[in-house]
């Protein structure tokens, strides 16, 4: 019988950007670098969330979003222009406690 290693099959790769994983809360109001982002990924919490990578006092780190004025921006940044920096800030909307996050 043949054993799985000998196939030459790889795992596939998971873990997308493998550094530390951060909450958003955690770097909004400061300045971070952005360094790249993985769109349209599935999280326990639904699809099409978005990873981001960043460095944050010289430590690369990473955060997942669903933030539409995030994901929008990012879409438009020419990959060319990586890295590059910005504050987050969170944005209240509605009359209850609706919050969301954009780039300043």
């Amino acid at each position: 019988m043949k054993k799985f290693s000998d196939l030459g099959i790889k795992p596939e790769e998971k873990n997308i950007f493998p550094v530390k994983q951060v909450s958003i809360t955690d770097v909004t109001n400061v300045e971070i670098e952005i360094l790249d982002f993985a769109p349209a990924v599935k999280t326990q919490f639904g699809e099409g969330r978005y990873v981001v990578r960043i460095r944050y006092e010289n430590v690369e780190q990473k955060f997942f979003t669903n933030a539409t004025p995030i994901k929008e921006v990012l879409d438009k940044v020419n990959k060319a222009d990586f890295p590059f920096t910005t504050i987050i800030k969170p944005v209240k909307f509605g009359s209850g406690n609706g919050k969301t996050y954009q780039f300043t």
